[in-house]
């Protein structure tokens, strides 16, 4: 049934791609694009130590189609269809599930927008607004490391004296980067001096509000975000995160970034606290080093933390090469601390 359903969403995006090829002049323009992300993985619990080839999660494959036309009187009209295409994600990978080959498929986005002076109204699949606002990052490793530390690992369990404590590494720590890809009504202002802003609203009346900037001083760029987003009826114990994230680029390569959520849960509402400092040279390289501490999600006072290297080379327009290390702890404050997990992992991404 699953390799039925996977055919049938290539053949609908096959049909798509033929359609909209021969669509005529008034239709909108068609392209399509993606990427083709793989890396090996290595992964140390300290109790065992194997080897993956994994399909990075941090900027995961994917193809979609896109397309878009302007309109008399200032209106524009556009569509994003995107799916996910992973074999071996390496955040579900573990010691128990050494290879998950079969291919998986995930609707990303479905939805199209029309825009005009007021700004642009999104529907369907896609972006909330709050979604990315702990990821504002200009470091240019993000393919390699970034805030969203669960990507790479985020399926492998703490072992204590070679016995499962039963926790992941994604039980433990989190980015809190509000609402994700919805079915959802989404609408953005015009940009304003290099702000504006975005509101949401989807089922089990959850909504969200972010505001973001971006702006070149000359001697360096600067990007940041916040976001509010109301978790609604969808849980009895969560009611809002609260997310935010900056990063500043300087012209001599030197780039520092910081991300700080939270997200209100009865009796524990734990919180994530992300550093990374980069350095970019020699136009094609760029290295980094970050921290990320969650506090209060496994267990209240429980703190997940991890240290990341990270380095990626660029050597012709749309391929990099990427190289990280994770050190993924677990400090436990009713019980003593597991082994630490080291993961290394290599790879390379081609756009297309």
């Amino acid at each position: 049934m699953q390799k039925k359903n996977q055919l049938l969403i290539v053949t609908m995006a096959l049909i798509a791609a033929a359609i909209l090829a021969v669509s005529p002049a008034h239709a909108v323009d068609f392209g399509i694009s993606g990427q083709i992300n793989r890396a090996v993985m290595y992964a140390d619990d300290g109790e065992d130590g194997k080897w993956f080839f994994v399909d990075n999660d941090n900027s995961s494959t994917r193809f979609r189609f896109t397309g878009s036309n302007d309109f008399e009187n200032s209106w524009k009209v556009g569509i994003v269809w995107e799916v996910e295409m992973q074999s071996n994600a390496s955040n579900k990978v573990s010691m128990e599930e050494n290879d998950t080959s079969d291919v998986t498929f995930d609707e990303r986005k479905m939805e199209f927008w029309v825009g005009h002076n007021l700004g642009k109204l999104w529907m369907g699949q896609g972006d909330m607004a709050s979604n990315g606002t702990s990821e504002v990052d200009l470091s240019g490793t993000t393919v390699a490391a970034y805030s969203g530390v669960n990507d790479v690992g985020g399926s492998f369990v703490f072992q204590k004296d070679g016995v499962s404590t039963g926790i992941k590494v994604g039980d433990s720590r989190s980015n809190f980067d509000g609402l994700s890809r919805q079915d959802r009504v989404r609408y953005d202002t015009p940009n304003f001096a290099g702000f504006y802003g975005s509101a949401g609203v989807m089922s089990k009346s959850r909504w969200d509000a972010a505001l973001r900037y971006s702006g070149d001083f000359g001697w360096a760029k600067f990007a940041a975000a916040g976001a509010y987003a109301d978790l609604g009826t969808s849980s009895d114990t969560q009611d809002a995160i609260i997310s935010t994230s900056a990063s500043m680029l300087f012209n001599m390569g030197l780039n520092l970034t910081a991300s700080w959520a939270k997200r209100d849960q009865d009796n524990t509402d734990p919180w994530n606290l992300f550093g990374k400092v980069g350095y970019q040279f020699l136009e094609k390289h760029a290295a980094s080093v970050q921290y990320s501490r969650t506090k209060h999600l496994s267990a209240k006072d429980d703190k997940g933390d991890s240290f990341g290297l990270a380095y990626v080379f660029s050597p012709w327009k749309s391929v990099e090469f990427y190289g990280t290390y994770y050190l993924h702890m677990l400090d436990r404050d009713a019980a003593s601390d597991p082994d630490d997990i080291n993961i290394f992992m290599a790879g390379g991404r081609v756009k297309f």
